[in-house]
């Protein structure tokens, strides 16, 4: 296991580089305000996939139970545990909402939804909405029937939520194109990013020593299982996206696209294909490379990568400024970093540390 003192490092190491990325996130931001708001929303939606995944996948397992969430809740609850952070990290977007959005500086033929007033409502809301559940979960230790209404209650609210935010924060950047099926790819986005990094966490507590545990490998080969089917999800999601616009080859609708038809962009949409859905399943597709939890570990963290990639590739086409290329990743750093530090403490506080709270593994099935 790791040591608490090893912890405290890792957390310092992270709020220095925060630190760095901070003060040259502030410099762009003098220098090029709205490259410094188009590359903050991009880590912002990266970032808060966590615990808004993380969240998702606890109420679910709150609802179906079973084995796998063993190890995984420790994880899951400090990633949970970050989400008044982006209360804070929302007042910069505040802030540039005119850097950012078209609809703010020439009303749109559905202003009565895209008006800065109705806007920050659904942003308070939604908020409110994540943050609530976030709390009960964290300070009941939901079980029963009564677990399983309020879960499916947040589930459903939870779902709403990241769909309109996806479409208020990120589809309004380009507030004449629609995609029905946006948040449902956002929202199955965001549980492969946590459940990746919540592996990533397992894996590297349980150190070499999980390698050789035979039950401990059954149980990584049970979450990459899990991993596997939302990651296929997800990019089931993108795909009737991508052929049903391409189908209909409307005017309206395939600029989208063809905005993102740079050599630029055509590379990064390849690598996320690759790391976010090629890699994972050819690699976890067998039963015995699910048993490994380097090679799982290794996967999850190709997951994060095609993660951030596809924040980048939603966000940042439209805006077209060359800064972007040093601010879009400090940024994430500056963003990331203090996030790992909160989650690390998070981590620490929950008990991790100790010998009495490593979970159970027998009986575990793949």
């Amino acid at each position: 296991m790791i040591s608490a003192q090893d912890f405290r490092r890792c957390r310092r190491a992270a709020l220095g580089l925060a630190l760095a990325a901070a003060i040259a996130t502030v410099i762009g931001a003098v220098l090029d305000p709205a490259a410094f708001f188009a590359a903050w929303l991009a880590a912002f939606w990266f970032w808060l996939a966590l615990p808004l995944g993380a969240l998702a996948l606890l109420m679910i397992h709150n609802m179906t139970g079973g084995e796998w969430m063993a190890s995984a809740r420790a994880p899951l609850e400090a990633m949970t545990a970050t989400m008044p952070l982006f209360i804070l990290a929302f007042v910069p977007l505040l802030i540039g909402l005119h850097h950012l959005y078209p609809w703010t500086r020439t009303p749109p033929s559905n202003a009565w939804y895209l008006n800065l007033s109705f806007f920050g409502i659904r942003a308070a809301i939604y908020f409110v909405v994540w943050n609530c559940f976030a709390f009960w979960q964290l300070q009941a230790a939901p079980s029963g029937a009564r677990s399983q209404v309020l879960s499916g209650i947040g589930l459903i609210l939870l779902g709403y939520s990241v769909t309109w935010a996806s479409i208020d924060w990120i589809m309004s950047i380009e507030p004449d194109w629609f995609s029905s099926i946006y948040g449902m790819m956002a929202g199955s986005g965001e549980c492969v990013i946590a459940l990746a990094f919540a592996l990533i966490v397992i894996i590297a507590l349980r150190g070499a020593s999980g390698s050789a545990d035979e039950a401990f490998r059954r149980h990584i080969a049970s979450l990459a299982m899990i991993l596997l089917a939302v990651d296929i999800f997800w990019a089931y999601t993108a795909y009737s996206q991508w052929v049903i616009i391409w189908e209909e080859n409307l005017r309206s609708e395939i600029g989208w696209y063809l905005e993102r038809d740079s050599a630029l962009w055509r590379a990064i949409i390849a690598a996320i294909v690759v790391l976010h859905l090629v890699v994972p399943l050819f690699a976890l597709v067998w039963t015995p490379a699910k048993r490994r939890p380097r090679l799982v570990r290794n996967v999850a963290i190709l997951l994060l990568l095609g993660g951030m990639l596809q924040s980048w590739w939603l966000v940042l086409p439209p805006f077209r400024d060359p800064g972007l290329a040093w601010r879009a990743p400090v940024a994430l750093l500056a963003l990331g970093g203090i996030w790992l530090a909160l989650f690390l403490w998070r981590l620490e506080r929950g008990g991790w540390l100790s010998a009495d709270a490593e979970p159970s593994l027998t009986g575990v099935e793949p």
